[in-house]
Order: structure tokens, then C-alpha cells, then sequence
């Protein structure tokens, strides 16, 4: 089966087996910790076991990866041909109070025994409340359809280069309020009135978002802030419970390709290229960062603003 055409497949089977439990009270069940650290609601399960029938399903000589499930291969005899990296809930929290903020997400990786985002050669994100999936190639474009008729639905990036006028969303979850907000509360200050500042609480979505237009930016710097101020690893460690919890490769492989096919400037937290970012890492030292902007400019202003904020952190 094709990459693109597997990818569909895929993300269409776990939004059909998640959406009837969309704010279900019975998805709301906290059924236990992801080897990152996250908690695992019974809405996860559900999106799991649909990934893992689906790909048992089918003739392929694939990898896949999944935040709960870790690396599984379905040929345990032969070297697989790609890594799947899935997130089969991106946005949970979200999925579980029946909000719009949740997808699938899926990347197609090259194999690697250590594969990292530029082997990422296919990827998808599939709205689960919503009618869009969003796909693209490396170096061949993207594009963005409706589930219901498979229909080219166009998309507009925003042309937005003035921060005061952009609308952009923050990662929050598991970190220390106070001192993130001081490195960000600026960018906050400067765009609720003008733009907008949303907490959405899935970085695929969000980063959809950036492809048709509704969002110009997201920031998560909460890595950043872990790295350059090591006095508040126990903070982050009281917040996630005893683990640390950041963002993940998982949680970004597929829309961050999507996002540069479609023309958007992303880096990590300090302005580097995300090209050597480890794909199935979830440790401490792999934890993961992002400064996505529709445009260049914007991006360059967003990313002297968060220098700046680090610096009154000091």
C-alpha cells in the first residue's frame, strides 16, 4: 500500500473508533501512566487498540510507534521498509471534554535504527471532531481535504507579521506557571486584545491550525525553560506528578512537516532546525521544544521576544 494512501487509512480508522467517545464521561477515565510520564485515559486505549487492529490488518512491512505502546514491529523476521510514529490522540484533554482541539496524527519515517525529522517523508493529521485532514510529502507540497467527500478544501496561511496582531497558543501542560509566564507574559500581554492567546493543549492541531490560517504562531518553550534554568526541574517534577512532562517528538513529527510543506517557519525553542530531532525519544534528555510562525518574520520576532523573555528570567 502506498505511504499516502496507508496514512489515510490509518488516520480515518482511529477518528471512526474515537469519536462516538468524545466527551463520553466514561472516556474521561484515568487508566494509568505513558512511558513519558502522561496520564492515560480510557480514550487513549481505545485510539490504541484501533491503531493496533488496523496495522494487524494489513500486508505492510512497517514499524510503528506509539507513546503508550513504544516500538512495535509486525515482522519481527525481516527489517521494516518505514517507522509509523503515531499519536492516536493528539489532544486529549481536549478529546475527553468533547472540544475541536484533538487529531490524529501519523508520520511516515524512513527506517532508521535511530530515525530522527528528517527522515519524516510522509505525514497526516486527521481532525477527529472536525471534517479536515491535512497531508503532505517532503519536498512535494501538501494538501488539505474534507474526510466526508475527499474534496481539496483551500488553505491560506496568515500573512500576519505584527505580534500584536497575531493569534497563537502556548504549551502549558505539567510545567510551572509562574516562571514560564514570565518569560511569555509579554508575548500575552501584547496580543489579547489585538490577536489572540489560546491554551489548546495539542501541538498537531495547533500546528494545522498555522496551514489554514485560524492560528499564526505557537511557542512551547517549556524544555527550554527546563534547560537554561535547572533550578526548576522539582517545579516541573511537583507539576507532572514526579515525572517530566514536555513535549514529545510523537507529538509534532506530523504536523511540523505539514506545517514547512505549507510554507511555515519552525524551529525548537532556541531557534534551531528541528532536522535532528529523535523520533521515538521520550527521555529527559530528548525532550523536545517548538517556535512555529506562518511566516519568517514573524517567526524572528517571536523568537527575539521569547530571547528576551529568558533574559528577564535571570
Amino acid at each position: 500500500m502506498e505511504p499516502q494512501r496507508l496514512i489515510r487509512n490509518l488516520t480515518l480508522c482511529v477518528r471512526a473508533a474515537v469519536l462516538p467517545h468524545l466527551g463520553e464521561w466514561r472516556a474521561r477515565r484515568v487508566t494509568g501512566v505513558a512511558a513519558s510520564g502522561d496520564a492515560t485515559f480510557r480514550i487513549d486505549e481505545i485510539a490504541e487498540a484501533a491503531v493496533a487492529e488496523f496495522l494487524d490488518s494489513q500486508n505492510v512491512n512497517v514499524a510503528y510507534y506509539t507513546e503508550d505502546r513504544g516500538l512495535i514491529s509486525l515482522h519481527s523476521d525481516k527489517e521494516p521498509e518505514a517507522i509509523l510514529v503515531i499519536d492516536p490522540i493528539d489532544g486529549t484533554r481536549a478529546a475527553v471534554a468533547g472540544f475541536e482541539s484533538c487529531v490524529v496524527s501519523v508520520a511516515w519515517a524512513d527506517y532508521r535504527p535511530d530515525p530522527t525529522f528528517q527522515d519524516v517523508r510522509y505525514a497526516g493529521v486527521a481532525e477527529i471532531k472536525g471534517d479536515l485532514l491535512f497531508t503532505a510529502e517532503r519536498g512535494k507540497g501538501y494538501r488539505v481535504e474534507r474526510i466526508s467527500d475527499g474534496c481539496a478544501v483551500p488553505a491560506q496561511r496568515s500573512e500576519v507579521t505584527d505580534i500584536q496582531r497575531m493569534a497563537w497558543t502556548c504549551g502549558v501542560v505539567a510545567a510551572p506557571a509562574q516562571p514560564l509566564f514570565r518569560v511569555l507574559g509579554d508575548l500575552v500581554n501584547r496580543t489579547t486584545v489585538r490577536g489572540g492567546f489560546f491554551i489548546l493543549n495539542s501541538s498537531a492541531f495547533e500546528l494545522t491550525r498555522l496551514v489554514n490560517g485560524q492560528l499564526a504562531a505557537l511557542v512551547d518553550v517549556r524544555t527550554r525553560l527546563l534547560r537554561d534554568h535547572p533550578s526548576y526541574r522539582d517545579a516541573f517534577l511537583t507539576e507532572g506528578g514526579g515525572k517530566l512532562i514536555s513535549l514529545y517528538a510523537y507529538d509534532i513529527a506530523g504536523g511540523a512537516l505539514i506545517a514547512q510543506e505549507a510554507g511555515c517557519r519552525i524551529t525548537d525553542g532556541w531557534g534551531n532546525e528541528l532536522s535532528t530531532m529523535k523520533l521515538l525519544e521520550t527521555s529527559e534528555a530528548h525532550l523536545s521544544s517548538i517556535i512555529a510562525a506562518a511566516n519568517g518574520e514573524l517567526h524572528q520576532k517571536l523568537l527575539e521576544a521569547v530571547n528576551e523573555g529568558f533574559k528577564n528570567l535571570n
